[in-house]
């Protein structure tokens, strides 16, 4: 993600936090900014346009969705980039949905690789070494995360955490 003023919506993934440290010792490439994420919606709104009614609505967007078990079991490659999808994706192509049915002029990066990107987290980006490093992060899975909330970030120095949307509890089995 650039810092371009706009802000982001994304699902923090601490479970890949020790992951992304290890690639970032090996890689330049690596992502930097904010703690290992799912992008949910980005670019979101400028950081200036964060109203009441926008800070309102995310609540209840955000609060009606449960907590999630996900797993990413293999690392993927394309072009440079270096990427964990979601195993179920499903939950969160739906989530994503919900959010762009509310903001509907708001595609995610700008449109630039179509209207519908799945959730994922990004390794590295203009990875000359992308297959080596998807490599070195394959042998760290699988690794499955719970869920539990949202985060609105702003740019700023580095990425500003604004509010955090927990996740309705799953259920106990």
């Amino acid at each position: 993600m650039t810092t371009d003023g706009r802000s982001a919506l994304a699902i923090p993934v601490p479970a890949a936090d020790p992951l992304l440290a290890r690639v970032a010792a090996q890689s330049t490439a690596a992502r930097r900014g904010l703690p290992a994420h799912l992008t949910l919606l980005y670019p979101f709104l400028p950081a200036a346009d964060l109203d009441v009614a926008t800070t309102a609505a995310l609540p209840d967007l955000l609060g009606q969705q449960s907590e999630l078990e996900v797993r990413f079991t293999r690392c993927h490659v394309r072009d440079g980039f270096v990427f964990l999808r979601t195993e179920p994706a499903e939950p969160l192509h739906e989530l994503i949905a919900r959010l762009r049915r509310r903001w509907p002029r708001l595609r995610p990066y700008d449109g630039r690789f179509g209207d519908t990107v799945d959730a994922h987290v990004t390794i590295a980006m203009d990875a000359p070494d992308g297959a080596a490093l998807a490599r070195a992060v394959d042998s760290g899975l699988p690794l499955r995360a719970r869920l539990t909330e949202a985060w609105l970030a702003v740019p700023g120095t580095g990425w500003r955490l604004v509010d955090r949307f927990r996740f309705r509890a799953a259920p106990s089995s």
